[in-house]
């Protein structure tokens, strides 16, 4: 919802930033137009990721931290697992950056600008974007006849006792509640 107004606000550039790798990421990711992740030596994250199924969201994956040992195992194993699944219209790199001392922030950079050219001359920004809009439509839409759907029941003893007698079976009642909110 931040990122919307922000965008709404006319900011061209909205960064958000998660912690941890899950579902809640995997949303996020979900509602951006560029997702990066990023690691850092001696953490596992790249199993965890693979496990959390974030390898598949990811447009560029950076190695942080780049100057500590094991960063180049981080880099040679995110890019072996990337290999292993079906082929992507778009190759996420693997960038090694030392935020330190800013080793690899300009490669970064033009990496994330190189995705934003290919989501534009490929149609996935507009279709992505759209998906994305549709999606919140639809949840809103669910959220609300949620509402709606309770305080019906709450209101309509009647229909609570045909349920609990087994008058009416459970389908037989959505299908009223769904005619009396959206008669037509």
């Amino acid at each position: 919802e931040a990122v919307r107004i922000l965008d709404a606000a006319g900011f061209d550039l909205v960064i958000v930033e998660t912690v941890g790798v899950g579902q809640a990421e995997i949303d996020v990711a979900a509602a951006t137009d560029t997702t990066l992740v990023v690691l850092a030596p001696g953490l596992g994250d790249a199993i965890q990721m693979a496990k959390a199924g974030i390898l598949e969201v990811a447009d560029v994956f950076v190695v942080n931290k780049a100057d500590r040992d094991g960063a180049a195992e981080v880099q040679r194993e995110l890019k072996q697992m990337l290999h292993l699944g079906a082929a992507r219209p778009w190759e996420p790199p693997v960038r090694a950056a030392a935020a330190a001392d800013g080793a690899g922030i300009g490669e970064l950079w033009n990496d994330i600008e190189r995705h934003r050219a290919w989501l534009t001359s490929s149609g996935t920004l507009a279709a992505d974007r759209e998906a994305a809009v549709v999606q919140e439509v639809r949840a809103l839409a669910g959220e609300r006849l949620a509402t709606s759907v309770a305080a019906q029941l709450a209101a309509d003893g009647g229909l609570r006792a045909k349920l609990r007698d087994r008058a009416m079976d459970p389908y037989a009642a959505a299908d009223d509640l769904i005619r009396r909110l959206a008669p037509g």
